[in-house]
């Protein structure tokens, strides 16, 4: 996956296409909780984003310094 980023990107949008659905039917259905956990997994997606990129950035200074 490191090689492709024109997968990540797609798996990414993929995973945002899904939990905007499950943000919508929560909405649509007056569910309080389905929203909740919606914009739970959009906040958890966001941060396993930002450690993703903090690890990769961390690896190159790493192989740099080598």
């Amino acid at each position: 996956m490191k090689k492709n980023p024109t997968l990540r990107t797609i798996i990414v949008l993929g995973i945002i296409f899904l939990i905007t659905y499950a943000l919508a039917d929560g909405i649509r259905y007056g569910s309080g909780w389905g929203v909740a956990m919606a914009i739970g997994s959009m906040l958890a997606l966001y941060i396993t984003i930002r450690l993703y990129r903090k690890l990769s950035q961390i690896n190159k200074e790493e192989e740099v310094s080598e």
